[in-house]
């Protein structure tokens, strides 16, 4: 089988370094101060996250790997290989209530009992998650096919076979970038891939590992049309995007299935995004998304659903001042329920995951969610040493704000009117070469005004590398948990609020990550 995937080259992008520089590397670039003239296109300004890059949030320490880089010449072929892995340990610390003899006080989980599940506005990505991404690509300057193979498992540590966790080929598309003038780039994407709107990151996902606004998932196409007018940047993308397989009446939704919907009928998905960058200093985006379902096979009662998706959001790259983003996102569902899981909305599974986590289940998936959030990314050791170049090749203090709010109106009485808070604060100070600390702090408010439900999240680390600038990293953090008296976790197949389960209170986590 020919494996491909258009992912370029993949380097560390520790702040200020040639990996977090690589896009700013392009031959269009013209250098790091805001006030460089812009006299050719690069692969920024974007409207969205590079199809390519790990469905995962910020590294500790502000590292991300920056992917984007293609053949220069058209008759210039190639093959390309580039992945990211991160392989932890996670143990959770607990105490029975009443030990009988042979058992011990304390308890060890793995996975630990933590309010952190991905699909939750509890979410907050402290805990590191077992994710493996592989990129091949074949191609030249003008056209490559693309393939990525996906795991969120090792099957070494394993008790038993997650099926659903082996995602296999999970990106396959062809891509096209010609470049009808000098002052103008296209990019035609056919194929099946992964759409990401709403990533607070500069080149990942966030420290929530959450895109703002949407992500689509399907097979279709997007196309992607980029032109210079004087100092400024216009940006135009349309995608139209469905699915390849629905789940018929019989299948089993367990494990082995990743617990399938046969209630949701065959998606659809069709997006507008607008923008204008001022030369690299930011962008304005304005985003549209409508995902919708009108499938018979759905249910004779079932109402056909749809999704709709407005939002803008603003991406300031400011150099030696670093990196802000801030997004406002509004999701108006309507008998959402039969929309299926190519749509994904912070990082809930179709309309029936939205009524799970935020809409309630009485409510048909009818109700809307109005979020604001945003990050703020700052090297000092960048702004300090300016106007010497700052590569990350020497002492760093790297610090990251950032926040979500999300209020919920909803059909469901007992979901709706609700408002959901958090946000977190973290700093990474290079020591050495191979040595840096970092602390990291997040509040959490499922329900703002019941404090009972709320907690808190103190995880210090240390962090271990090769190099200043290397592409690997082991990190060992201790998590705790501040919990409230209602704090509650997810559990069982398919996982589902518990409030009779004491969550963990603390999680010591040893971890390894590596980027080509």
């Amino acid at each position: 089988m020919c494996l491909l995937l258009l992912a370029t080259v993949a380097t560390v992008a520790a702040p200020g370094s040639a990996a977090r520089i690589a896009r700013a590397a392009d031959p269009a670039s013209n250098g790091d101060s805001p006030n460089s003239a812009v006299t050719t296109l690069g692969l920024d300004p974007a409207m969205s996250l590079d199809p390519s890059a790990p469905q995962v949030g910020a590294l500790p320490g502000g590292v991300s790997p920056a992917y984007g880089r293609k053949s220069v010449k058209e008759g210039d072929w190639r093959f390309d290989f580039h992945g990211f892995l991160t392989a932890p340990l996670n143990v959770g610390f607990n105490t029975r209530e009443m030990p009988l003899p042979g058992q011990e006080k304390n308890v060890l989980h793995a996975p630990p009992v933590v309010p952190d599940d991905l699909e939750t506005f509890s979410h907050t990505g402290v805990v590191p998650t077992t994710y493996a991404r592989l990129n091949f690509s074949q191609g030249n300057g003008l056209v490559s096919a693309n393939m990525s193979l996906v795991a969120r498992q090792a099957n070494a540590s394993t008790s038993f076979l997650e099926p659903a966790s082996q995602q296999g080929v999970t990106d396959l598309f062809v891509a096209l970038t010609p470049a009808p003038y000098r002052n103008m780039r296209a990019q035609f994407l056919v194929g099946a891939f992964s759409s990401r709107y709403g990533s607070t990151g500069e080149y990942d996902e966030g420290r929530y590992g959450t895109p703002l606004i949407a992500r689509v998932n399907g097979m279709g196409e997007q196309a992607s049309l980029k032109a210079i007018w004087g100092d400024f940047t216009l940006m135009v993308e349309q995608g139209l995007q469905g699915q390849s397989n629905k789940p018929g009446s019989s299948i089993i939704p367990d494990v082995s299935s990743d617990f399938a919907d046969p209630g949701a009928g065959s998606s659809f998905a069709s997006h507008l995004h607008v923008g204008v960058g001022f030369r690299r200093w930011g962008t304005l985006g304005g985003h549209y998304i409508r995902a919708w379902s009108q499938d018979d096979r759905a249910g004779n009662l079932a109402l056909d659903g749809g999704l709709d998706i407005s939002a803008a959001d603003i991406r300031l790259t400011l150099g030696r001042f670093g990196h802000l983003y801030v997004a406002f996102a509004r999701t108006q569902a309507e008998n959402a329920r039969t929309v299926s899981r190519m749509i994904s909305v912070l990082n809930t599974k179709g309309g029936l995951g939205l009524m799970d986590n935020y809409l309630g289940r009485l409510s048909n998936g009818t109700g809307t969610l109005t979020t604001v959030g945003g990050q703020y990314d700052l090297s000092i050791g960048k702004l300090v040493s300016y106007p010497t170049p700052f590569y990350g090749d020497g002492p760093d203090l790297f610090v990251s704000v950032f926040g979500m709010q999300t209020h919920v109106s909803s059909a469901d009485r007992t979901a709706d009117n609700i408002t959901m808070r958090k946000i977190g604060i973290e700093g990474t100070y290079s020591l050495l070469s191979w040595l840096a600390v970092s602390t990291r702090y997040d509040q959490v408010a499922p329900h703002v005004g019941m404090d009972d439900l709320s907690f808190a999240v103190l995880a210090p680390r240390l962090i271990f590398r090769s190099d200043w600038a290397a592409t690997d990293q082991v990190v060992l953090q201790y998590a705790h948990w501040f919990n409230g008296s209602r704090t509650t976790v997810r559990v069982g197949d398919p996982p589902v609020p518990d409030p009779t389960v004491i969550p963990d209170s603390g999680v010591l986590s040893l971890s390894a990550t590596m980027w080509w």
